[in-house]
């Protein structure tokens, strides 16, 4: 088993920013992504539907053999709970309060997010067991994470949405100084948000995720041991993650279109 490659499964492009570390923090692991960029942003979708794709992308990389499977979509993790697996599941959202805990050191904290995920409380809920005392301040974006996906080099499109999203928060509470980009989508933009708010402290919570992952495969020997490969499927077409692969520098081996059925 331990040569089997990690799966990674997001709604579209996002979760690539959990692969870019992985490729950094595990760089002998193989991996199998699905995007099921044909239906995103899965921010604006039902629970019901939100459920049920992300269950055939379970499925469909059990079917290619995967050891472990990072859920890089926030909205996907934070139904968690409704999701079933043969293999060991890694919550983004559980690894992104798992990075406040022990990063942040101030009392007040901004998340950006879907609809999905601000709607859900999974954030406020998790945060309040592990850090009570901080003052937690949210917002959604109905439209950034999809001008990601494809249009991403329209820039003043990109900035305008990133000023939507964050300002709120900034305003309504003017010390805080961390921000956790709750979307796999977001960490992409880390630049243009750096440009926009250089003040603030962006937490990216895939790279704690895949630092999870890595004390799971060495705590249970499944670290990969042969050659190893990259595969990247898609429901949409595969140009849309072009602009992202190339932004990310990753290393790809197969980049394909699929059906989700």
């Amino acid at each position: 088993m331990k040569n089997l490659p990690v799966g990674i499964l997001d709604s579209g492009v996002g979760g690539l920013t959990a692969l870019s570390p992985m490729q950094e923090i595990l760089p002998d692991e193989s991996v199998i992504y699905f995007g099921d960029s044909l239906r995103m942003p899965y921010g604006n979708r039902t629970k019901e539907e939100i459920v049920f794709y992300a269950q055939k992308m379970i499925d469909y990389l059990e079917n290619k053999g995967v050891k472990a499977i990072l859920l890089a979509c926030n909205t996907i993790s934070s139904h968690i709970d409704s999701l079933h697996s043969n293999v060991k599941l890694f919550s983004i959202v559980q690894a992104g309060v798992e990075e406040v805990k022990q990063s942040v050191k101030g009392d007040s904290l901004g998340i950006i997010a879907t609809c999905a995920t601000v709607n859900s409380g999974v954030y406020e809920n998790a945060l309040s067991e592990v850090c009570p005392d901080m003052k937690v301040t949210l917002n959604s974006s109905i439209s950034l994470p999809k001008i990601i996906d494809s249009q991403m080099e329209n820039e003043p499109l990109l900035r305008e949405n990133i000023k939507e999203c964050i300002e709120p928060i900034v305003t309504k509470d003017p010390a805080i100084k961390d921000l956790v980009l709750g979307c796999s989508h977001f960490p992409i933009i880390k630049n243009e948000i750096n440009g926009l708010y250089p003040k603030l402290n962006l937490i990216d919570p895939a790279i704690r995720q895949v630092k999870m992952l890595k004390e799971y495969l060495d705590a249970n020997e499944l670290n990969n041991k042969s050659k190893k490969t990259i595969t990247l499927y898609t429901t949409a077409e595969t140009y849309e993650f072009a602009a992202a692969i190339k932004r990310l520098k990753l290393e790809i081996d197969t980049l394909m279109k699929v059906e989700l059925i």
